[in-house]
């Protein structure tokens, strides 16, 4: 593992590019890739790989199931299906796929789940998913992860042809700032500890880690030593890193696009007890409710998912137990 921050955070990229960019080096590396969509060739960035590589792409229409159970066949036939949909229409549409002929049948897919939660801003209740990461985190042998930007994004990607296996990548299609250089390289399976401290650690996932530095700084200049992890892996969830933070702080608090029932939260929740750690614990998630219709700074708003929400969470529970 060998990554390096930004030395600013002003550099942004968009994720769709990233994706159609990154399979189009795949294929010319020679890898025997399938790009898979249901009617979202466009949206996902992945157009010119239909244009072009047409032996290497299958648009299913809006036929999410068929999609994934014809990926699970792709992959015994040596392929490495690349499938993407908005996130919901890739997680509880095709739970029964998924189980059974993707992970029980232990075939490789990549899938894409673009726009989760509040990214899905105006296309309302039928495409906003929080209870993605609940639903996959239950099908044994499937990776879960929420890149936090483009780099990590296309890490994924590429771990994925290289070795195969089940992987849920979950990232919006947006123009999102940069956090690590290009050629970072990580590791399977590990978070990223990128700011330490010792009164508040921030745990986050996705496009939030953005949130958490954003907070973590107006907490360093309000005296308050901040830490902040970069979760990347949901499944499985890097308890080495997780076990050794926990211990050096007064408060956690996990940060997460998903519902606070069966997400991130709960996973390290779980550790927090399992370790007996002495340090208190806050969530902050969607709390139990369904997609709404918004911008996404609107939406962060409503589901008290902003920087101000940690701020404001990290200083009352100080002052209310210090």
């Amino acid at each position: 593992m060998c990554w390096k921050l930004q030395d600013n955070f002003d550099s942004r990229k968009e994720i769709r590019k990233v994706y159609g960019e990154t399979l189009e080096s795949l294929i010319e590396e020679g890898n025997d890739v399938i790009v898979c969509d249901s009617d979202l060739v466009g949206s996902s960035g992945a157009d010119k790989i239909y244009q072009k590589y047409k032996d290497h792409s299958v648009n299913f229409g809006i036929c999410e199931q068929n999609m994934i159970a014809a990926a699970g066949g792709m992959s015994m036939m040596g392929y490495r299906p690349f499938v993407h949909s908005f996130s919901p229409f890739v997680s509880r549409r095709v739970m029964d796929q998924l189980y059974v002929s993707v992970g029980f049948s232990q075939n490789d897919i990549h899938i894409y789940a673009s726009e989760p939660g509040f990214w899905s801003q105006y296309n309302g209740a039928t495409h906003t998913t929080f209870e993605d990461f609940a639903i996959m985190r239950s099908i044994p042998g499937m990776t879960v992860v929420a890149p936090s930007d483009a780099v990590t994004f296309e890490w994924v990607m590429r771990y994925y042809a290289q070795h195969g296996g089940r992987f849920y990548n979950r990232c919006t299609r947006r123009n999102i700032p940069l956090i690590y250089q290009e050629g970072s390289v990580f590791e399977y399976g590990k978070s990223n500890r990128i700011k330490s401290g010792d009164q508040v650690l921030i745990i986050a996932e996705g496009t939030l880690v953005m949130d958490a530095l954003r907070a973590a700084e107006e907490l360093e200049r309000m005296g308050i030593s901040t830490g902040v992890i970069d979760l990347l892996f949901i499944k499985p969830l890097d308890t080495q890193l997780i076990d050794e933070e926990i211990q050096k702080y007064k408060l956690v608090i996990t940060l997460e696009n998903h519902n606070i029932y069966g997400g991130a939260g709960e996973a390290v929740g779980t550790e927090i007890a399992l370790t007996k750690a002495n340090c208190g614990f806050r969530r902050l998630g969607v709390n139990d409710r369904y997609g709404q219709v918004g911008t996404v700074d609107y939406l962060k708003e409503i589901y008290h998912l902003t920087s101000q929400d940690i701020i404001q969470t990290a200083v009352s529970y100080l002052k209310e137990y210090e």
